[in-house]
């Protein structure tokens, strides 16, 4: 029995002093909340002079004071009951939840047993129909590589393609190769290139990606402070990649002050309770959590796979869009990996991954995701056995041949330009036709781009 797999994963007592805590901590505040002259002065059981950076920016932009003492005053059993009544519509938790604290909707969610959660997921997803995002890198930054493999995600079925370097010099490369190589498979597959922030921003500038999820959030200051930041430059950088119109989520998750030793002693529920609330706050279309990196520190905990999912309804409870996680290995456990994500997948998130492997695990350059492309087919074949959508579509071996196979080739211009080869191996370009390798000769014009006449030419 100790070499079963499920044996070698770590686990952890809880410990509430260290954070080792899912759902709920002795040192997690009291719901609460004080407005006086439309300002608010208390928040969960802290004074306005003694706010954190945190509190101060939640306090400020991140509440609707209109309805706050409405859903502050239900108890934390009756607004539990509106997630998984479906008498109760999805617009009427929305709106409860915007004047709700960090403190109120940690409290609520800690209450839903698993079936609830997939209930209440259900009802709040922001996006009509549940999709899933992809991972494309290669240990080499191979941009054909690249290209053949976007295709292939966007054919199967991914509406979003993330990719990350291993050398960062190779970053606009690889964003351009998945931008090409999508655009094959699929029409509308949004695309980013994971890496340090200002090349990222530049490359979403110059239009080589279209969104943006990197931009991290933590629940206590003291690991926002480590990290040089505030809520104040978080806001600002979201706000820059909004105004060149990218999709702009940002990133939280369990676990992370647990790895960086700031956690407080509170839970991870509640401190993903005061990300999702910052991520509201601060204008972002969504939130990656559900442990993202820090899901195996999650997952070491008792109710630590339910804490991942209770994060994510939080996110759909403020009108977010949830990119549920799944996206780290949290066990190489196969039996544990697939009780990680089936509720998700089940119960319908916005996004069941924030990171499907879409290629073989030794290319992952994120590390590998709780599902790559070894089960790809084990997925498809879960979603027939349910009768559900989980964001992926059956392709035929022929399509994935043809995409592998065929490499990027744009329309060429109409042009009296010819470009004739260097060698007798070159691949060469005629205006007249498309794209390839060609032996020695004279082109042959393309019906879509007729050869100009002697009359049009310049000689």
């Amino acid at each position: 029995m100790d070499q079963q797999r499920v044996n070698l994963d770590g686990f952890a007592v809880e410990n509430p002093e260290l954070g080792l805590t899912a759902m709920r901590s002795p040192r997690d505040p009291d719901p609460g909340l004080v407005a006086k002259d439309g300002r608010v002065v208390e928040l969960d059981g802290v004074p306005e002079a003694e706010f954190d950076s945190i509190d101060t920016y939640i306090a400020r932009h991140g509440l609707d004071l209109a309805v706050a003492d409405e859903v502050m005053s239900l108890t934390d059993v009756a607004f539990a009951r509106l997630l998984v009544d479906p008498a109760v519509p999805r617009a009427e938790i929305i709106r409860l939840s915007a004047g709700a604290t960090p403190a109120k909707l940690a409290r609520v969610l800690a209450l839903l047993r698993p079936p609830e959660l997939g209930l209440a997921m259900t009802k709040l997803r922001a996006r009509r129909t549940p999709s899933n995002q992809a991972h494309v890198t290669n240990r080499l930054d191979d941009p054909l590589l690249l290209a053949a493999d976007a295709a292939t995600a966007a054919a199967f079925g991914f509406r979003e393609i993330e990719t990350t370097v291993p050398v960062l010099a190779d970053a606009p490369s690889n964003a351009v190769a998945c931008l090409i190589g999508a655009a094959f498979g699929a029409d509308g597959v949004l695309i980013q290139c994971s890496v340090e922030e200002a090349l990222e921003l530049e490359l979403g500038m110059r239009g080589l990606t279209s969104y943006a999820e990197t931009i991290s959030l933590y629940g206590t200051e003291q690991v926002f402070t480590d990290g040089d930041d505030t809520p104040w430059s978080k806001a600002f950088l979201t706000s820059a990649y909004a105004s060149r119109g990218m999709k702009m989520r940002v990133s939280s998750g369990a676990g992370a002050e647990v790895l960086m030793a700031g956690a407080r002693g509170q839970s991870m529920l509640y401190l993903e309770a005061r990300c999702v609330a910052l991520a509201r706050a601060i204008g972002a279309q969504g939130v990656q959590n559900g442990g993202i990196d820090g899901a195996s520190v999650a997952a070491a905990v008792p109710s630590g796979l339910r804490e991942l999912m209770s994060e994510n309804v939080m996110v759909m409870m403020r009108n977010l869009e949830s990119c549920s996680g799944n996206d780290a290995l949290m066990s190489e456990s196969d039996m544990r990996r697939t009780s990680r994500t089936l509720p998700i997948v089940l119960a319908g998130s916005d996004f069941a991954f924030s990171g499907f492997g879409s290629i073989q695990r030794y290319d992952n350059m994120f590390g590998p995701s709780n599902f790559n492309a070894e089960d790809i087919d084990d997925f498809l074949a879960m979603q027939r056995d349910w009768g559900i959508d989980g964001g992926l579509r059956t392709v035929a071996p022929a399509r994935i041949g043809e995409l592998a196979a065929r490499p990027p080739r744009p329309a060429a211009p109409c042009t009296p330009t010819w470009a004739w080869p260097t060698s007798a191996t070159s691949t060469w370009i005629s205006p007249w036709t498309r794209p390839g390798p060609r032996t020695w000769g004279r082109p042959t014009p393309s019906p879509s781009c007729p050869r100009p006449t002697p009359s049009a030419s310049a000689g």
